[in-house]
């Protein structure tokens, strides 16, 4: 394990040497953004899947992100790939000071709520910290959880439907006096309030609309076919067939 981590880290920093790859070389910080983020969603598509040789090379391909990403940092004398790894194992030990200290956690639900302590601990301004660079969804639950230690939350998920079918109306009014501005905002509040009833109910909005979304192209791809041999069934009646269809194929 030790010495396969050590080739990968060698093999890492050869690409980037005067003798390795033009193309490895050329890239930044910032142009290692897009990857990492893609890389990511590959990971999270081998999972859905269940595809394990596939999520094999997947996590092989953000590990080679990371290592990319530390040691353009090293160049630029900011941190090294040792920096990164020292600074994690220190921040496991400290966030579970009911495993290496003598805090105690019964369950899973007092660990994280041990974990979420610590975190605040360490960052005062921890509120203000969520990074624009998340998905938008998830810097939305990000967000609301910060807050809600501050107790600026809602009660419950029934509590939060109430608000979902106020903003909406919200949206509707907007659509009616034709505000483009004010119709955008709303449909922000809409799904600012979606993003929140899913930490709610523990869902991960961006894996659910992206399982959303998936259906959607499963059921259009049969639409599609069957609009080409159907003539005497409306558009409706072809699109409720492809759903069954769809779903009976599931």
């Amino acid at each position: 394990m030790k010495e396969k981590f050590i080739e990968l880290v060698r093999i890492t920093k050869k690409l980037r040497s005067e003798e390795g790859c033009p193309w490895d070389r050329e890239q930044t910080l910032e142009s290692l953004r897009s990857h990492i983020v893609e890389e990511s969603y590959e990971v999270i598509e081998a999972i859905d899947l269940k595809d394990y040789n596939n999520l094999k090379e997947e996590l092989g391909d953000l590990l080679l992100q990371i290592l990319l990403i530390s040691n353009i940092a090293e160049e630029q004398n900011l941190f090294s790939l040792e920096d990164v790894i020292g600074t994690h194992s220190r921040k496991l030990i400290r966030r579970h000071p009911h495993v290496f200290g003598e805090r105690v956690a019964k369950n899973a639900d007092e660990a994280k709520k041990i974990w979420n302590e610590e975190k605040v601990n360490e960052k005062n301004n921890e509120k203000d910290r969520s990074s624009k660079s998340f998905p938008s969804l998830i810097r939305a639950v990000d967000i609301s959880n910060n807050y809600s230690k501050l107790d600026l939350d809602w009660e419950s998920s029934e509590e939060l439907l109430e608000v979902l079918f106020s903003e909406i109306k919200e949206y509707q009014e907007a659509i009616k006096k034709k505000n483009r501005l004010l119709a955008e905002e709303e449909i922000g509040d809409i799904l600012f309030t979606v993003a929140n009833l899913c930490r709610k109910e523990k869902i991960n909005p961006e894996i659910a609309l992206n399982k959303s979304s998936d259906k959607f192209l499963k059921r259009a791809k049969i639409f599609i076919n069957l609009k080409k041999n159907i003539n005497n069934l409306s558009d409706e009646e072809i699109w409720k067939k492809a759903k069954l269809l769809a779903k009976e194929s599931s």
